[in-house]
């Protein structure tokens, strides 16, 4: 049950959140005709200082080792980055590769994230960790100033773009005999050297 939810808290959490109201002036970034806003920064950043505030804390009150607690507070802190270039450069790929592909509808998306949020509901009773996600979900929209249903759609969005990178590196996969890790390495770098090629234009 923890894999179920893990989608969920971390890594919708940390997708780029795009807001479409924002100006001209507060374009910081343009990739294949997609800019990166400001407010988009401001969001993203809001997002991943409250993700891993909440969920240190709740690794902090586990029942893991010192040992554990310290290399899951990494990972967290990796995904949930603060760094201002990591944002943007994290923001800029997702931009990249939701320019490429077009995977899955925001109705659908929706749908899948409908269906999760139920889950965390049902199996709550039966899973203390399931329960303690849905807390931190919780707190993450109250936090943010957002309703469950503003979380729903700004959700939708990042999941699209998370089966979006998916699908991308599914075909970069293919042929390929490595492990996940270097898959990993080896995708990055490519999208990296991709992004480059392409039409990207930084203002700020």
């Amino acid at each position: 049950m923890k894999k179920l939810n893990l989608m969920i808290i971390v890594t919708v959490f940390t997708m780029i959140l795009f807001c479409s109201c924002a100006q001209n002036n507060d374009v910081m970034a343009s990739v294949n005709g997609i800019d990166i806003k400001k407010s988009d920064y401001e969001v993203r950043l809001k997002s991943n200082e409250i993700m891993a505030e909440l969920m240190t804390e709740d690794i902090n009150n586990s029942d893991f080792t010192s040992e554990e607690k310290n290399t899951k507070i990494t990972e967290i802190k990796e995904k949930c980055s603060t760094d201002k270039e990591t944002i943007i450069n994290s923001m800029i790929e997702t931009a990249y590769i939701d320019s490429k592909y077009d995977s899955i509808t925001h109705e659908q998306a929706k749908s899948e994230i409908e269906k999760q949020m139920s889950n965390l509901d049902a199996y709550a009773d039966e899973y203390p960790q399931v329960a303690a996600n849905g807390k931190i979900m919780d707190e993450y929209i109250k936090q943010m100033g957002i309703t469950k249903d503003e979380y729903i759609d700004l959700a939708a969005d990042s999941y699209i773009s998370y089966v979006n990178k998916q699908k991308a590196k599914e075909e970069f996969a293919k042929e390929k005999d490595i492990s996940d890790d270097v898959l990993d390495k080896e995708f990055e770098s490519y999208i990296k050297q991709e992004i480059s090629k392409t039409l990207a234009v930084y203002y700020k």
